[in-house]
């Protein structure tokens, strides 16, 4: 077994990585080889950053017809700091969860507070689930200013939303550290690690849409890193794209 293989699945979205893994018995420099393969893996997979973070659970538990949403406030209900512009912010999505519940309906956020950039003004943005009938309820339950940019969150893919629910850190947090605030009701990605035969490739199954791809190959070993998008017929269980049949036709493979 020389070689480590991990899947992370949201939605109909997937990211796979294979890469060579060290072994007790290798030499100093082989493994000192190995272990850069394996930090380089880790850096494709890109799933330690917020960014990444952020972009599979969208995928997890978001459609293409579930919402973005942005908002402000006008100048006299504008809050005096972060801190009151959060708990004005509960008090909206409370609501709309209440709104919801009583009629039965499923109710999925996350959001992020912003300002630092454009006018610098405190401001939220929202992914919701939608229901098909949101935007009225949605201004009424929001006085303090202005629902713009509400769009369908299918118009981009998830990496772009996350990337821009992102881009401002938080004061007095490390880049990368956790700068959104989530429903507890979310999915999250199924994660699939495990040992592999070192003669395993690594393919995508048929159908599917290769996102990114990433490889590298030494004399001591390599890794390869894929980010594809599952067509809906495949989304019937976590691990359909690994029982799609890897002998079918491929349209990538690595070893």
């Amino acid at each position: 077994m020389a070689k480590r293989k991990k899947t992370i699945i949201a939605g109909n979205l997937v990211k796979t990585i294979i890469y060579t893994a060290p072994e007790p018995l290798d030499g100093k420099r082989a493994r000192a080889e190995k272990s850069r393969m394996t930090s380089a893996a880790q850096k494709a997979m890109n799933n330690k950053t917020a960014r990444g973070r952020l972009e599979m659970l969208l995928a997890a538990n978001f459609t293409g017809r579930d919402l973005f949403i942005t908002l402000t406030y006008r100048d006299a209900d504008l809050p005096p700091n972060r801190a009151a512009a959060v708990k004005l912010l509960r008090e909206f999505t409370k609501a709309l969860r209440e709104h919801r519940r009583a009629r039965g309906q499923a109710f999925k956020y996350i959001y992020t507070t912003e300002e630092k950039h454009g006018e610098a003004r405190l401001h939220h943005h929202l992914v919701i689930s939608s229901t098909g009938a949101d935007m009225e309820i949605i201004r009424s339950l929001w006085p303090y200013g202005d629902v713009v940019d509400m769009e369908y969150i299918g118009q981009r893919d998830f990496e772009t939303w996350a990337l821009y629910m992102t881009k401002e850190s938080v004061e007095g947090r490390p880049v990368g550290a956790q700068m959104w605030t989530a429903s507890r009701n979310l999915s999250k990605p199924v994660v699939k690690s495990d040992y592999v035969s070192n003669d395993t490739m690594l393919a995508v199954p048929v159908g599917c849409h290769i996102i990114e791809r990433e490889e590298k190959v030494t004399e001591f070993g390599s890794y390869c890193y894929i980010k594809y998008r599952m067509p809906p017929r495949q989304q019937t269980s976590p691990y359909s794209a690994e029982k799609q049949g890897y002998s079918d036709a491929l349209l990538l493979a690595c070893n």
